[in-house]
């Protein structure tokens, strides 16, 4: 009994460290498995997180998209907000697809980066034989990346880098105002006309190698009407603002001061008149700038007489003149309106959006100073019909010209022998001084 105790203890000790070693396998084991089930948590998670990445990318893609036009272009959106004042005189500015500007004047683009510095100029010789103050320097940035410059002599089709493609001057087709480049790949430009009868304001189309396919008279035949800017609608085809002329009381015709305010859509395919809407009194009403609203509709700017009952002959009221502000449906219909004058005498040249939904303009205010005449940049920011910002200024160098919203939320201003560059506020510290011309130290 003694041996088989001995034999089998043995036998036990050896099942024990058995059970031991194999328990001990069992526990790494579990070691292993929960750290392999925990990596796999983690790629299942990492893979999430890359789709969700992944998505968001998409989606930042697609709002890229949908603010440049797609096509593969440059990632960069303008939308670091930059401030800056440029000391060189203009009419027009725009902002181009890299982010900077293009600046027009009397014969002349400028080429600015996105800070303010100039890249390139380009002087554009469209001089012709008879003097012209109708029309005036303008500018786009064409499909092909180029630009095309207007003024009141010609057409001037320019390369992405300054250079000249290609020139039209026709002593019979001048005087432009503003050009835009449709979607169907054609030019189109307005202009006015100042004659002792007969007047009549155009529309022209050109294809882009600068030949003009048709031009279109509109007006009643007075001695000036006005075609000052153009939008292409939604529909395709285009919608004109400007002044025409309606007469005194008993004389049908008679020169500018007595004109209504006019709207005009024109079809592009032929020119065709599809319909027209006048809007004013017994005086003088005009407008300047269209800006498409991105609800439907649109906004308009220009000026109007602000006296209540003007008297029909003898008052023209030249120092009586409020900025009209009009909201406009596709049809033409008035939907609401109304008259700035900070002043006794203001006039609204340029409209554009606002980030926020708004509207921003800006023009001239004439203050009298003993015999002399000041001539001071206006400039207002609107919600609807209700001023957030306004601001007169005098410059030294006249109105303010042309206002476009850029991609930062800010806006590019032309004033004078001044260009800013604004944030949303629409607020520049130097213009923010008292600024007169009996103290131009205070003035930009």
């Amino acid at each position: 009994m003694k041996k088989l105790r001995i034999l089998f203890l043995p036998s036990i000790l050896a099942l024990a460290l058995v059970l031991i070693l194999s328990c001990a396998k069992s526990a790494e084991e579990n070691v292993n498995d929960a750290v392999s089930n925990t990596t796999d948590a983690l790629n299942e998670a990492n893979d999430g997180i890359e789709d969700i990445i992944e998505d968001n990318n998409d989606s930042a893609l697609d709002l890229e998209d949908s603010i440049s036009g797609g096509g593969g272009g440059s990632n960069n959106l303008c939308t670091a907000v930059i401030i800056f004042q440029k000391a060189i005189f203009g009419k027009q500015a725009k902002q181009t697809n890299d982010c900077g500007y293009i600046v027009a004047y009397k014969g002349k683009l400028t080429k600015l980066n996105e800070l303010g510095q100039t890249k390139w100029e380009t002087e554009i010789t469209l001089k012709q034989a008879k003097h012209s103050n109708l029309g005036k320097p303008s500018v786009i940035q064409t499909s092909d990346g180029g630009y095309l410059y207007s003024d009141n002599d010609g057409i001037a089709k320019i390369g992405s880098n300054g250079e000249i493609e290609w020139t039209y001057i026709n002593r019979n087709n001048r005087d432009f105002e503003d050009a835009i480049e449709h979607s169907n790949g054609f030019f189109y430009l307005v202009s006015d006309d100042l004659v002792a009868h007969g007047a009549k304001a155009k529309v022209y189309k050109f294809n882009s190698k600068g030949e003009k396919i048709w031009r279109k008279v509109f007006g009643g035949g007075c001695s000036r009407e006005k075609l000052k800017s153009i939008l292409e609608t939604s529909d395709g085809e285009l919608i004109i603002v400007g002044g025409k002329s309606h007469g005194n009381n008993k004389y049908r015709c008679t020169f500018e001061f007595y004109d209504d305010a006019w709207i005009i859509k024109v079809g592009a395919d032929n020119g065709g008149k599809i319909w027209e809407k006048t809007y004013g009194g017994r005086n003088y009403e005009n407008f300047e700038d269209i800006v498409k609203n991105p609800n439907g509709g649109y906004y308009v700017i220009g000026r109007a007489c602000n006296k209540k009952n003007p008297p029909w002959g003898g008052d023209y009221c030249t120092s009586n003149m409020s900025a009209l502000w009009m909201k406009i449906d596709d049809s033409g219909n008035s939907l609401s309106k109304k008259h700035f004058t900070m002043g006794p005498n203001q006039t609204g040249f340029s409209i554009t959006n606002t980030f926020s939904g708004g509207t921003a303009w800006v023009g001239l205010n004439k203050k009298k100073v003993g015999s002399t005449t000041l001539y001071r940049a206006v400039f207002y920011k609107l919600s609807g019909p209700k001023v957030n910002y306004s601001k007169i200024v005098d410059l030294g160098s006249g109105n303010a010209t042309s206002i476009e919203l850029t991609k930062d939320g800010g806006f590019i201003i032309v004033a004078g022998k001044n260009v800013f560059k604004t944030d949303a506020d629409m607020k520049i510290p130097t213009l923010e001084t008292v600024c007169y011309r009996s103290n131009k130290s205070l003035c930009p």
